[in-house]
């Protein structure tokens, strides 16, 4: 089990397409207590502002009077 829940904010290392280097980037654990419950890893879904290139999978979030919006 972990210490994770669904909706936290963490720090991942994030490796680069080309695999010269490494960088930490905000992720938000997606993955449920049930899951966590059955094994030792979370999902997580990257997190970014930039948001010039969206790419296949890709889904904006907009706020929406103090509630976001998937």
């Amino acid at each position: 089990m972990t210490e994770y829940s669904r909706g936290d904010v963490v720090l991942v290392s994030f490796i680069f397409t080309d695999e010269t280097g490494v960088k930490q980037r905000p992720a938000v654990i997606i993955s449920s207590d049930v899951y966590h419950q059955q094994r030792q890893e979370v999902i997580i879904s990257a997190i970014t502002s930039k948001i010039g290139r969206i790419l296949v999978g890709d889904h904006l979030i907009k706020r929406r009077t103090g509630n976001l919006k998937f």
